[in-house]
């Protein structure tokens, strides 16, 4: 190897070594306030993230691995496993120029941080799923989602939801559909870029008497569906 190209050579290796060795802190930087974290230990190649949060969207103790060639282009992608907040499991949290949001997401969500309460409990299973936002706006929306509902009150037997989400004006939404005897179950679930989400159940009963248990539930008649709607933010 000629010396020019050692030169070229050791400039590389340096610069790497420095990025790698600077602290966790810096990829919170570059990402410009969309993930954020109360405490932030270790570097760049192995760190960990306490009281996280993307987009609003609370993740708990958050253990990452950054990937390095992205971030010299002030690009953020850290590869993130999550434990403690309304999200367990793995995935890879985005936030690139005007893109923000989440790939390869496989883990739990938990449902009450989604608006779900009474006989909807318990969590939503995620499969490679992706939530990707540029300028406050859907762009990527993949992968697959299955969630079991019922089995208390007015719903005694379990149902299963599956789904798959979309980007459908702007927002990354997510439909769901279920049925049991007696019963078919819709679920909605949309998301905004700035972490805004709003949901939606709609139960189908052909027993009538089911009306007066779902009425106290908070849900509201429309013909002979039963809705229950709410939104918020994280």
């Amino acid at each position: 190897m000629r010396p020019p190209q050692l030169l070229i050579l050791f400039v590389v290796v340096f610069v790497l070594a420095l990025v790698v060795g600077a602290p966790l802190s810096l990829a919170l930087g570059a990402a410009k306030g969309r993930l954020t974290a109360e405490k932030a230990e270790g570097g760049l190649w192995s760190g960990r993230l306490t009281e996280a949060r993307l987009a609003g969207l609370p993740l708990g103790t958050v253990k990452t691995r950054t990937q390095i060639l992205p971030l010299l282009t002030g690009a953020v992608r850290l590869e993130a496993e999550a434990r403690g907040g309304a999200f367990t499991g793995t995935g890879r949290l985005l936030a690139a120029g005007s893109r923000t949001g989440a790939d390869q997401v496989t883990g739990l969500l938990a449902l009450d941080r989604l608006g779900f309460a009474g006989p909807v409990a318990g969590a939503l299973k995620l499969e490679n799923v992706a939530a990707v936002f540029q300028r406050g706006q859907c762009r990527q929306a993949t992968g697959k989602a299955t969630a079991q509902i019922g089995g208390t009150g007015p719903l005694p037997q379990p149902v299963t939801l599956t789904g798959a989400p979309v980007c459908s004006a702007g927002r990354w939404v997510l439909p769901m559909a279920g049925e049991a005897q007696g019963l078919r179950i819709e679920a909605r679930i949309s998301l905004a870029g700035d972490g805004g989400w709003r949901s939606e159940l709609i139960l189908i009963p052909t027993d009538p008497a089911l009306g007066q248990a779902l009425a106290a539930a908070g849900f509201t008649q429309d013909g002979d569906r039963w809705r229950r709607a709410s939104e918020g933010r994280p």
